[in-house]
């Protein structure tokens, strides 16, 4: 009962983790078997507890209060806000927090969603949709168990002055063929490593979107848009298109932009600071997150034609049932034989009984 009353916040707008967010996760084994596993770390990392301030029977607590909220399978969909925490554990907001951080520093829980005291245009418009009033959204934690550790690799010297790098070997009658060539490992380590990293250097590299200068409909975008928000005066809109240059694609105006960026400054509580260093950094920064295609024009306006039909559907009942109050009886009397005493038209006496 408690934690479908926490969930309905998040479930009812439709916000879920990212796909693949907890593929690599290990699950747990359960939570007798994870409470062992907190007080483990905690005697492991004695040195966690005195760099948060906070005590050791303090993130016990959490710990345990935590594990009730979460798939008593898998240690996934922990919703517990910070009210249901104190509640549960006797101990102050800033208390659990710190607590909850011990817990994310020993790679026992994993924060999945972060929680908010706003929704953005989307999240509140699918929240009406389903009919709910919820304007929070609370974080999503999954209890993990600590990986296992690999088994130490060590370096082996084989014939030729190669070296091996594995687990340690044992000589075994028969194994190797007489005059067979060892195999060295050390071209296959060096390629891969080489491989590694033109693979981080193309991660590292912009797209090829946002190589170029953009097209023209992203510099008219980038111009529009400098001009529509004060703190991006002085800056080049060549700066400005390679972010923009998606959302251009997708057909966005300067309107939507300023709706999106308002929107996501509101979802994090933020303004934006007086002195931007970098404010084409920081409005990249600010429309990571957002789909091109979800304008917040063509939501908001989709929002009002909703309105406008409830309303007009409100108002035909009305007038409905005004009409069918407004009806006379058989013998000519309005309102059905029940008269209208305000303008002084009495009751139809045939009618009455």
């Amino acid at each position: 009962m408690t934690a479908a009353a926490v969930t309905t916040r998040r479930v009812s707008a439709g916000i879920r983790p990212d796909a693949g967010a907890t593929s690599r996760l290990p699950a747990w084994w359960g939570a007798e078997d994870w409470h062992l596993e907190v007080l483990e770390a905690l005697q492991e990392r004695p040195e966690l507890l005195p760099d948060h301030h906070v005590s050791r029977d303090a993130v016990l607590a959490v710990a345990r209060s935590m594990a009730a909220y979460a798939d008593h399978r898998t240690g996934r969909d922990c919703r517990p806000t910070n009210a249901r925490l104190v509640e549960g554990t006797r101990f102050s907001l800033s208390v659990v927090q710190r607590a909850r951080r011990v817990l994310k520093a020993a790679g026992l829980v994993v924060q999945l969603v972060a929680g908010r005291s706003i929704m953005t245009r989307a999240e509140r418009l699918e929240a009406w949709k389903r009919g709910s009033s919820h304007r929070m959204v609370a974080a999503e934690f999954a209890l993990t168990s600590r990986p296992r550790r690999a088994p130490k690799v060590g370096t082996t010297k084989l014939s030729g002055g190669a070296q091996s790098v594995g687990a340690d070997l044992h000589i075994v009658d028969g194994d190797t063929p007489p005059g067979a060539e060892s195999v060295s490992t050390s071209a296959q380590l060096r390629s891969s490593h080489l491989r590694r990293q033109t693979e981080n250097e193309d991660r590292r590299s912009a797209p090829s979107s946002c190589r170029g200068e953009g097209t023209a409909a992203a510099r008219r975008l980038a111009e529009t848009t400098r001009s529509r928000l004060g703190w991006l005066h002085g800056t080049s809109w060549r700066r400005l298109a390679p972010t923009l240059a998606r959302f251009a694609r997708a057909g966005w105006t300067v309107a939507d932009v300023e709706l999106a960026v308002r929107d996501s400054l509101g979802a994090h509580g933020w303004r934006v600071p007086r002195e931007l260093k970098y404010p084409a950094a920081y409005l990249a920064g600010l429309l990571r997150a957002t789909d091109p295609e979800a304008r917040p024009t063509v939501e908001a306006a989709a929002h009002e034609a909703w309105l406008r039909e409830q309303a007009a559907a409100e108002r035909a009942t009305r007038r409905a049932r005004v009409l069918e109050l407004r009806g006379a009886c058989a013998h000519g009397v309005p309102a059905h034989g029940a008269g209208q005493p305000r303008r002084g038209v009495a009751a139809c006496p045939e009618c009455r009984p």
